[in-house]
């Protein structure tokens, strides 16, 4: 049986998560897509071009642009 996480831990997991989700909600729409099918759903560089209309190229793009607003929004609130 694999040890029980303490109480403390999953409060600070689910806090994180939260701050995580509300940074992602602040970022353009089609930025947030591609942040939430590529890390929150798994899809690839292919499928998230295919799902949203754009090529690979534009998909890596808004990645990069999306993780760089994602440091700048948490990096910005007070730990």
């Amino acid at each position: 049986m694999p040890p029980k996480e303490h109480p403390a831990d999953i409060a600070e997991r689910s806090i994180a998560q939260q701050r995580l989700r509300s940074a992602i909600d602040q970022l353009t729409g089609e930025q947030n897509v591609v942040i939430t099918l590529k890390f929150l759903e798994g899809f690839s560089n292919a499928e998230v071009a295919r799902a949203i209309g754009k090529s690979e190229g534009a998909v890596k793009s808004l990645q990069f642009r999306a993780l760089a607003a994602l440091r700048r929004i948490i990096g910005g609130e007070e730990l």
